[in-house]
Formats: structure tokens, C-alpha cells, sequence
């Protein structure tokens, strides 16, 4: 018969009333590694490393990386909270430029640019008629 199951039977017989004090029965589960007896509870998912002998046993909560980065992943949702009120507020600046039409005066300014623009082009094809007609061109 191997060491290792009888191991683990021991380790749990010892572990168990620790383990009962702090957590409700049958919601943690005891696996058996190199570093020593690990706790799994069941119901968060925390793990626990547990190490001492009958007299002082204890078990410690391992570091995870899930808590560890939830500091992190506020961080980056405030990050891309701010980065959405900006483009809402660029979009809402966007659509009342759009919106906004321009004044007759300045209507009146384009008109009078756009037929001086088309007279002179015009009065230069007449130009360039001419000379082709008279052989100068």
C-alpha cells in the first residue's frame, strides 16, 4: 500500500478539527502538495496553505492573482469611463458644430466671391477664344 494515501488520511484527521472551527462542514476540501496540505474552499475559491503540527497547526491564505489585479482592473475601468465621457463629449461638440448653419452675411460673402471667381474664368475663356480665332495662340 502506498505512503501517500494513508498521508493523507492522517493529515486530514488532524487537519479536520482545525479546519471544522473555521469553515462549515463539507465546504473545504483538503489536497495533499510538496509544500504541505492545501485548503480549498468551496464556496469562494480561496486556497489555503496549511503547515504545524497537531498541537499548532494553522493555514494561510494564499496570494491570488485575481485580487491582486482587481486594483488593476479598477484602475482600467476608470481609465475607459474617462476615455467615454470624453468621446461623448467630443461627439455632442461634433453634432452642434454640424448643426449650426451659417449666417446670411457669410452666405452672402461666399456668393459674391464665387460669382467674381466665375466671371474671371469665363472673361479667360472668352480671351482664349479670341486668340485661337486670330491665330495668336
Amino acid at each position: 500500500m502506498s505512503r501517500l494515501p494513508i498521508l493523507t488520511l492522517l493529515l486530514g484527521l488532524v487537519i479536520r478539527p482545525a479546519a471544522a472551527e473555521e469553515l462549515p462542514a463539507g465546504r473545504s476540501v483538503f489536497v495533499p502538495a510538496e509544500a504541505g496540505p492545501l485548503r480549498l474552499d468551496t464556496a469562494t475559491g480561496e486556497v489555503s496553505l496549511c503547515a504545524g503540527n497537531a498541537d499548532d497547526l494553522g493555514c494561510r491564505l494564499l496570494p491570488d492573482e485575481a485580487r491582486a489585479s482587481e486594483a488593476e482592473t479598477a484602475a482600467l475601468e476608470e481609465r475607459i469611463a474617462a476615455l467615454e465621457a470624453r468621446i461623448a463629449a467630443l461627439e455632442a461638440e461634433n453634432r452642434a458644430a454640424a448643426d449650426t448653419l451659417p449666417d446670411e452675411e457669410t452666405m452672402d460673402r461666399v456668393m459674391v466671391l464665387a460669382d467674381r471667381m466665375m466671371r474671371q474664368f469665363f472673361g479667360m475663356v472668352r480671351e482664349m477664344k479670341r486668340d485661337m480665332e486670330s491665330g495668336e495662340l
